[in-house]
């Protein structure tokens, strides 16, 4: 299977734009400015926040600190005061596309002295200061911070980037449309070369060679494959998740859930199949995921809220008679640069708005039969549009 992308690099005017945007929350909230932080070393997680406001990202893998050599590597900051220029910190000197001036960004081995000192540079020695990432931010760097600049008043602010982050823009949307396509073929090829005698990883492997030729990079493969009756039985591994040793046979069921991300965006999908032909049972399962998805699709539209599509996909779950349980509590997530806003989660009030992207999932477990499957959904002014193209059923 191919895969053409389509979309275009975000325009560099996109990033002054939201940082400006960003200021303007953290000037009605009261701050002199904000310091975000981001995590990259090479791994797909926590890396967002950075790259959404300066489009940089560092690849350097986390080492234990040892000052004055070297310390916070796999870190970036930002300092972003209210008045004044902002200056990135960066543990790496690849800079080409990133989305500030040369003169704005400082190349730095001892993350932490350069922030510091950039956080003065920026007048903000005796500010208020939200924190962005405090995910991120370990103890030791939170620590170093403090005792260098005991004037300032640092309060925890991943709201204002979770909220910027939740409505998408159109170039964001065209990449996520393009992650979403890499998915469903990297998906797609991974169930044909599940048949009896294929192990878990022999798998996962065909899927990597559409990805990684894409430009993809894998962020996990939620897996799990087994039979279900009298004696059920289930076959999973955690680490790495496609470990399992036993290889597939006929009459089995296998659930595939993927995530990667692609010019920094997630994608996510799961499908489920049969090994062999599928049995009823199987099928049951099978078709009560996709039931649950298609409820909550159903019910998206700006203004509702995510609370109440999570309720919707819930409760023909409960209808189908599969208890309310399994390993995510939630019917979705917003996705993006990571794992964004709203939560689906069955008390969450925050309204839907259009240009959010958002992935429903659902697995469903009952006698030892199993299904899952997840979509990605844009929401637009006329309803849900589903990016995920991969095929739903092989049965």
């Amino acid at each position: 299977m191919t895969f053409t992308p389509q979309s275009r690099p975000i325009d560099p005017g996109e990033f002054a734009a939201r940082r400006a945007a960003a200021l303007s929350a953290a000037r009605g909230k009261g701050y002199d400015g904000l310091l975000v932080c981001s995590r990259g070393g090479g791994t797909v997680d926590r890396f967002g926040d950075l790259l959404y406001l300066t489009n940089y990202y560092t690849p350097f893998p986390y080492i234990p600190d040892l000052p004055p050599d070297w310390t916070a590597r796999a870190h970036g900051f930002l300092a972003l005061p209210i008045k004044g220029d902002p200056l990135l910190i960066a543990d790496v000197p690849y800079l080409s596309g990133v989305g500030l001036p040369r003169e704005q960004i400082v190349k730095a081995d001892d993350v932490m002295a350069a922030t510091i000192q950039a956080i003065r540079a920026c007048g903000m020695e005796k500010a208020r200061v939200g924190v962005v990432g405090d995910d991120v931010l370990t103890w030791k760097m939170w620590r170093t911070l403090s005792d260098a600049l005991p004037q300032v008043s640092w309060i925890p602010e991943d709201d204002i980037l979770a909220e910027l982050r939740a409505v998408k823009s159109s170039g964001e949307i065209a990449i996520l449309r393009d992650a979403a396509r890499l998915g469903s073929r990297m998906i797609e090829t991974m169930l044909q070369a599940a048949v009896p005698g294929a192990s878990h990883a022999d798998v996962v492997a065909a899927g990597q060679d559409i990805l990684l030729r894409a430009g993809g990079i894998l962020y996990n493969s939620f897996m799990a494959s087994g039979t279900g009756g009298n004696a059920p039985t289930v076959f999973r591994h955690n680490f790495p998740t496609w470990g399992s040793a036993e290889r597939l046979k006929d009459g089995q069921w296998l659930r595939l859930g993927i995530s990667g991300v692609y010019k920094g965006y997630y994608f996510d999908v799961s499908r489920s199949k049969a090994i062999g032909h599928a049995t009823a049972e199987q099928v049951h399962a099978f078709e009560a995921a996709i039931g649950c998805i298609q409820a909550g699709i159903a019910a998206m539209r700006p203004g509702v809220t995510a609370g109440e599509v999570a309720r919707a996909g819930l409760k023909r779950q409960e209808e189908l008679g599969f208890p309310l349980e399994g390993v995510f509590s939630g019917l979705g997530h917003g996705i993006g640069l990571g794992w964004d806003r709203p939560w689906l989660v069955t008390n969450e009030t925050m309204p839907l708005r259009e240009n959010m992207v958002i992935n429903l999932e659902r697995t469903l477990e009952r006698g030892g039969y199993l299904g899952d499957f997840e979509e990605t959904v844009l929401l637009t002014a006329d309803g849900p549009q589903i990016l995920t193209d991969a095929r739903i059923r092989s049965w």
